[in-house]
């Protein structure tokens, strides 16, 4: 503090003998001191100063050192507040104060969008169907295939469906379930498919029976937006083509790939395969498996044939990094139907009774 004031003193004197010295220099000093004390115990007296200094310039704290600036402003804050009573403004909120700020929020798209669980409304035919079942109860799988055949009521013949949730993480590469399975009875509906290849193999195509065939022709057709097929089969040599489809293809799940039998070089068997009942299924990112395994005005031992090769093949792709219970809950349905829950346990020994 001392260094400070025998600064100002020495500024002072260079200022009085300087011609071109402003004439505020000395007030600067003598306001610095007066807001900057130099004894330790005057701290307290001068702490409101030092307040009003910063609120204001220095220039409003040297004005009125005594701090009638500040008083002033207190008083027109009391006036402002007198003004505005809560008893005289009533907005319909409790203390007049309005409704609390709420931050904007995005519209919400997608699944978001659809109605909570508790607010879904059913039809009158979907409530007395569901009446068949018990819902907490677990079936075998004769009598979940015989329930469905029940509840299918809808004016066209519905789809079988199986959904299985699995003990998987898809994230992981050694948790990831992608195969196919062919159904010894078929799947009841008609394949079209498409064959991207080249050379002799375009007349073993046409000849396995294939809707379209085609190499850069089709490849640009694609590009294109020509979507008219049901899947998409590739020669190896043709893959490099190809994967100029991938943005394309791949949300779609059109995209030829070697885990799907969709990328052979046997063309003939490839199309012969699918033609008759071969179908593809994945994990999706919630562990959950979603397949069709045939039509509900299939007979009995039919859908019951088709399921347990899913079955089978599901349990003889368990991805090697698995762990813990592989199988978590297992349901059947028609498109349009309730879904009927199966007994785990049950539904392994039968289908290792049906294999033996």
């Amino acid at each position: 503090m001392a260094t400070a004031a025998s600064l100002c003193a020495t500024a002072g004197a260079s200022a009085a003998s300087s011609l071109l010295a402003p004439a505020t220099s000395t007030a600067q000093c003598s306001s610095s001191t007066a807001l900057f004390p130099t004894s330790v115990p005057s701290l307290r007296a001068y702490y409101p100063r030092l307040l009003l200094a910063f609120r204001r310039p220095a220039v409003a704290a040297v004005a009125d050192p005594q701090g009638a600036v500040l008083e002033e402003e207190q008083e027109q804050a009391e006036q402002q507040e007198g003004q505005y009573d809560d008893d005289d403004y009533d907005d319909g909120y409790e203390g007049g104060r309005g409704p609390a700020f709420t931050a904007p929020t995005r519209p919400r798209t997608g699944k978001a969008a659809l109605p909570l669980k508790r607010d879904r409304t059913r039809s009158k035919r979907f409530l007395e169907i569901q009446k068949l079942r018990e819902g907490k109860k677990e079936y075998d799988v004769p009598t979940a295939i015989s329930l469905m055949k029940q509840m299918a009521s809808a004016r066209f013949v519905e789809s079988a469906e199986a959904h299985f949730r699995m003990n998987l993480d898809p994230k992981y590469n050694d948790q990831q379930l992608r195969a196919t399975v062919n159904l010894p009875k078929g799947t009841g509906q008609s394949v079209k498919i498409a064959v991207l290849t080249q050379g002799e193999k375009i007349d073993q195509a046409r000849a396995a029976g294939a809707d379209i065939v085609g190499g850069d022709d089709l490849i640009e057709q694609i590009k294109g937006g020509f979507m008219e097929f049901d899947k998409l089969i590739a020669s190896p040599d043709m893959m490099p083509k190809v994967a100029s489809l991938g943005k394309i293809l791949g949300p779609r799940g059109l995209m030829p790939n070697p885990k799907a039998g969709t990328v052979s070089p046997n063309i003939t068997q490839a199309i012969e395969e699918f033609k008759k009942g071969k179908v593809e299924y994945r994990v999706d990112k919630t562990g959950i498996v979603h397949i069709l395994f045939g039509k509900v005005d299939f007979p009995e031992e039919d859908l019951i044939a088709n399921f347990m090769a899913v079955v089978r093949s599901v349990e003889r792709n368990k991805p090697s990094g698995a762990k813990g219970i592989y199988w978590k809950t297992a349901y059947l349905c028609s498109s349009m139907g309730p879904s009927i829950k199966l007994n785990i346990k049950e539904m392994l020994d039968y289908g290792s009774e049906s294999s033996d």
